[in-house]
């Protein structure tokens, strides 16, 4: 999950989730952060949105979520890597690590 935050405004811009590709694509997955760089880019010309993503557990609770290898590379591309944030413990912590780890569908991908 993810949602986009105003800073300026002060308020949720768009709250959405990672999804499932199709059969035919060469990707299992699109990942939070890769869906909130597309919507962040059609709505937020200026650059004063924040990016949060999260996890849920299986009782419901929100987990910390940290960014995959791509992902981390794809942020920094676009200079959103001081601006994605996560959740951890009731504390605002950065999204992304110093080693991230690849992730569960780009393994699969090169197993093929």
């Amino acid at each position: 999950m993810y949602c986009l935050y105003s800073r300026k405004k002060k308020r949720i811009l768009k709250i959405n989730e990672s999804r499932a590709n199709c059969k035919g694509n060469s990707k299992l997955s699109v990942h939070a952060e890769e869906c909130a760089i597309k919507d962040l880019q059609k709505m937020d010309p200026k650059n004063k949105c924040d990016i949060y993503i999260w996890r849920y557990s299986k009782m419901g609770d929100i987990k910390p979520a940290t960014c995959c290898k791509s992902c981390t590379k794809l942020l920094r591309k676009y200079n959103y890597d001081k601006r994605i944030f996560t959740f951890d413990n009731g504390e605002v912590k950065n999204a992304i690590v110093d080693n991230p780890v690849e992730s569960i569908g780009n393994i699969i991908r090169k197993l093929r």
